[in-house]
């Protein structure tokens, strides 16, 4: 978070000097990081750990403890299937239903359950209208269409084609089936073609016609055109002409500008202020707002935007309304350093994380008498996860949410059809409707303790089952000192096998792992009450990720105070305090807290777009593990040599292994160390997709020049001069030391820890130091100086052996000069 200054020593007093460094840790801490070695893959061990796979044949864990979705889909159109279609809609006075291929052509068809694709009429084809056609969009019937037999169609021309998105204007026959007459073309508006377009067309209770725009880019970077705020032109906007009427204001002589086939409402926000605004804007701060529609009880406008790296939102949409792109996407600031437009930023009136949605597609109220208890629900979804909901608005907030159903479908839109019913249109070519769920209890035979899940032979000595395989990882992220122990089980002697191609919306990473169908990864998480002391090792939770059909889901069990089994956790997290010796806490003892994680936390870090799996890599399984049972002498051996041996992996390991380095291991070298640091505990966020809201990438096969390096941060720079991400040789204008240095708002990472750690501070503290310096940078130089000036005040006070209130007093007026005696005061 931005913040005007961190008072790091404003109480600071003689008699204190001795505590800062423990007030300085809880004043400071972290941004995540790692880095990779190719190093080959050489067995330690002439013997295999393992000799021969014995099966997993006592699982337990099948389906979720979670209760059924109150709803199943079902084909509304048996017999139907189109070419990516992108959008529906009835067609006035007739029984007909439109829909729209993206490739440019539009079919109706009778809305009856038996219908054929035979039976369906070839209403027109957009894509001869221009040689530069790239996809159809939106089309929207005039209210009085049976009279003025009219139609609004949205289409879009190659990307970055000025003026390549339109909304024209067409005739169409009074015939039934009705068709298009080309010619009858007037293209009204148009704005840049790009990566997000918006695209929808709806007419209002008010008989205007409104227009999504999107901000015409791509995903990353976020709103590179930087138009969000901008109400001077068209995009990222929701837009409102009247189309039955045109201005009588001309162009002057000299203009490129046409006179405009549609009229500005006199009563829209942006008609005459601030100067040089688009009085066609209704509201702004969209980035791809992805489908629209109207509340047929209150009037008001419903439209869903794609959000970009954490949300996706649902807004109703108000008259001059701002809804933040891109400075903010719902709640996470984005580029706050960007000025906001003339009006104040709205919240979102839904907004789902991208645990459950990861692309909204905006629906319709239903209305349908065959689900009555959806009559007057919002009902919108999800293109990537499938996911549909309902939400029911009394007018002034939200006062009932309800997931429906969790589909395969790729829903790219909604229709809403002569009786009300929202039907829901799927990439793939079908057509959908919901239908009640039969089944309504819960597998109440989930697994509610670990020594019910079938992992383990003794839950109490912690001792897996046959079948089951321990397994180690050379880098091992920061968990506040925490020990982890690793498990890997496939049922029956189902194997490995490797995804071919990548499709990181639904977690396939070409290479990586395909796990079978119930497929588990667990991990115990141990806390030593005595660091240092093994006897005083107490198992806090092991954790399950178990891979359901086609989806990894993640369970928690706590352990019970005897340390004989673990409990299954319901799906919210908790936090539990424990005692922990320390000589230099007062007492001898200081409070440590762990965060047992809920089940959709867990899936925060576990994202799709990582493939969901961090531990079980090669780079990572390419090291020795100790096989000996308890009591046995060691018996060390090389981990994928000897999972390869038994037949854990469908196809052969790759000729060339490389393998992470170990970022403690102070024999490795320095910058292999880092980056491995940097990609285990940041990498999961950190990356395109990830979540992680500033834009940069520190995944160890990722250049730093790309995004990291010298780069100023746009999440804030917490009165750091000069700041930047990663300052070459200064880590004190490094926002990323800071964040990993401080606690509270702001630390890195944000999950799964709230201690420093100490040696990863100082690895990557060391390693920005090394890096090399642009000294012909004016701003290096001053930085360079200033920080000498400092260092020498700081070692004048530490040689005279007592603190300086006026040396401090100086430091705290500054961030970065206090990091840096926070630095030297822990070291």
């Amino acid at each position: 978070m931005m913040t005007s200054r961190i008072p790091f020593l404003a109480a600071c007093h003689p008699a204190m000097f001795a505590h800062f460094a423990a007030a300085f840790r809880s004043l400071l801490p972290l941004w995540l990081i790692l880095a990779v070695s190719a190093i080959e893959c050489v067995a330690s061990a002439a013997e295999f750990g393992i000799d021969k796979r014995t099966p997993w044949t006592t699982s337990k864990l099948v389906g979720s403890p979670e209760p059924p979705l109150p709803y199943l889909v079902e084909r509304a159109f048996e017999h139907l299937t189109f070419q990516a279609p992108a959008e529906m809609q009835a067609v006035p006075g007739t029984n007909r239903l439109a829909i729209l291929e993206l490739k440019g052509k539009i079919y109706t068809f009778e809305n009856r359950p038996d219908v054929t694709h035979e039976e369906c009429d070839l209403m027109g084809d957009i894509a001869p209208r221009d040689p530069l056609f790239y996809r159809l969009y939106g089309l929207a019937f005039h209210p009085q269409f049976v009279e003025n037999r009219t139609v609004y169609i949205c289409y879009v021309l190659k990307p970055q084609t000025p003026d390549g998105s339109r909304v024209s204007r067409f005739k169409v026959t009074a015939t039934d089936p009705p068709r298009l007459i080309p010619e009858s073309e007037e293209v009204l508006i148009t704005w840049i073609a790009g990566g997000h377009n918006g695209g929808h067309l709806q007419f209002g209770p008010d008989g205007y016609l409104y227009i999504s725009t999107g901000d015409s880019g791509e995903s990353f970077p976020p709103d590179g055109r930087n138009t969000g705020q901008n109400i001077t032109d068209l995009t990222a906007s929701i837009l409102r002409i009247d189309v039955d009427k045109a201005d009588a204001e001309k162009p002057d002589a000299d203009s490129k500008e046409t006179a405009k086939k549609y009229r500005i409402p006199a009563d829209n926000p942006f008609v005459s202020e601030p100067a040089g605004s688009r009085g066609e804007v209704w509201a702004y701060g969209v980035r791809n707002p992805w489908k629209m529609c109207f509340n047929p009880s209150d009037g008001s406008l419903w439209v869903g935007d794609v959000g970009w790296e954490m949300w996706e939102m649902i807004y109703r949409i108000e008259r001059g309304g701002n809804y933040g792109w891109s400075l903010m996407e719902a709640s996470q600031p984005v580029h706050r350093e960007r000025p906001r437009g003339p009006t104040p930023i709205l919240p979102p009136t839904i907004a789902h994380d991208h645990v459950t949605y990861r692309s909204i597609t905006g629906g319709y109220f239903s209305q349908t008498s065959r689900l009555p208890e959806l009559k007057g629900a919002y009902v919108y979804g999800d293109y990537v996860t499938g996911i549909m909901s309902a939400a029911w608005h009394d007018g002034t907030k939200i006062v009932k949410q309800q997931t429906l159903v969790d589909t395969p479908l790729q829903i790219v839109s909604f229709g809403l059809d002569q009786q009300g019913e929202v039907l829901i249109v799927d990439q793939a070519g079908s057509i959908f409707r919901l239908t009640p769920n039969p089944r309504t209890t819960a597998n109440t035979s989930f697994p509610q303790k670990l020594s019910e899940t079938g992992l383990f032979a003794s839950t109490k000595d912690h001792s897996p089952a046959p079948g089951v395989i321990p397994y180690d990882v050379n880098a091992e992220p920061w968990a506040d000192g925490t020990l982890a122990e690793r498990f890997v089980a496939l049922p029956g002697s189902s194997q490995l096998d490797l995804w071919d191609k990548t499709d990181v919306q639904i977690g396939y990473i070409a290479g990586e792992w395909k796990f079978p169908d119930g497929g588990v990864l667990a991990k115990t998480v141990s806390l030593e009450l005595e660091p240092g002391n093994a006897s005083s090792r107490r198992r806090l939770e092991t954790q399950v990720l178990h891979y359901d059909v086609d989806t990894w889901r993640a369970y928690n069990y706590v352990w019970n105070d005897e340390q004989t089994d673990a409990v299954l956790q319901g799906p919210d997290g908790f936090d539990r305090p424990f005692k922990i010796k320390d000589a230099a806490a007062e007492g001898g003892l200081r409070q440590q807290t762990w965060h047992h994680a809920g089940r959709t936390e867990c899936i925060l870090c576990h994202t799709t777009r990582a493939g969901s799996i961090h531990g079980f890599r090669l780079p990572q399984l390419n090291r020795d593990h100790n096989y000996a049972d308890a009591g046995q002498p060691p018996a060390k051996a090389n981990q994928l040599a000897t999972l390869n041996h038994i037949g854990l992996f469908a196809k052969p390991l790759p000729e060339k292994l490389t393998a992470w380095v170990d970022p403690y291991d102070d024999a490795q070298p320095l910058d292999q160390r880092a980056r491995a640091y940097l990609h285990i505990n940041c990498a999961h966020c950190h990356r395109r997709g990830g979540g992680g809201s500033a834009a940069f990438d520190v995944q160890i096969t990722t250049a730093l020049e790309k995004s990291l390096l010298n780069t100023r941060p746009t999440q804030g720079t917490f009165d750091i001069h000069g700041a930047q991400i990663v300052a070459p040789g200064d880590p004190y204008r490094s926002v990323l030391y800071y964040r990993m240095m401080k606690l509270g708002s702001g630390r890195m990472p944000q999950f799964g820890s709230k201690l420093v750690d100490d040696r990863g501070t100082k690895l990557i503290r060391d390693w920005i130091d090394s890096l090399p310096q642009d000294e012909s940078d004016a701003a290096t130089k001053k930085a360079t100086l200033l920080r000498h000036l400092s260092m020498a005040a700081v070692g004048e006070m530490l040689q005279k052996g007592k603190p300086d209130i006026g040396v401090f007093e100086l430091l705290n007026s500054k961030t970065d000069d206090a990091l840096l005696l926070a630095t030297i005061l822990r070291d």
